[in-house]
């Protein structure tokens, strides 16, 4: 398996979630898939705290059609999947789908997600193994991972 790239130098300059052939019918190798690791995930400087985002996510990028490292995969509006990993109390800091709406499935670990409705109103929620946040279009949120931190699928998809 390749070492992770690091989050800047990744959306900077290597714009590629997969170094394999995409053969006929698409099945991707593990030791194909970019990892990337970031620091202060998803990092609001407007904010503090765990609002602000901080430790580091280690995500493992299974699809992408996001502007920038568009694979060209899919022909519904998909935006991405990723397999990623916060260490113990970690923050994914708070930012809003403008334009897409994205569900975390928890496999290992724990998380509290924190989501805020588009009136203001915030919910949060301690999510385990085998339970699944999702954020709808025009709602924000932001997560903590647990104390043994936390391994989660991201998917996304974007509004048509």
């Amino acid at each position: 398996m390749r070492p992770p790239f690091d989050g800047t130098e990744f959306h900077a300059s290597i714009k590629r979630v997969y170094f394999g052939d995409y053969p006929r019918a698409l099945n991707k190798r593990r030791d194909d898939l970019v990892t990337v690791k970031y620091v202060a995930p998803h990092e609001n400087t407007a904010e503090t705290g765990d609002r602000r985002g901080h430790g580091t996510d280690l995500a493992t990028w299974l699809f992408s059609e996001e502007p920038g490292t568009a694979e060209h995969i899919f022909t519904v509006p998909f935006e991405l999947a990723i397999d990623a990993s916060l260490d113990a109390g970690a923050a994914l800091g708070l930012h809003y789908h403008d334009t897409t709406e994205e569900f975390y499935y928890v496999l290992a670990g724990s998380i509290t997600m924190t989501t805020i409705d588009t009136d203001g109103t915030e919910s949060a929620t301690e999510l385990h193994e085998g339970d699944v946040h999702f954020v709808r279009l025009g709602q924000g949120h932001f997560g903590v991972a647990g104390s043994s931190g936390v391994r989660f699928l991201a998917v996304a998809a974007r509004r048509q």
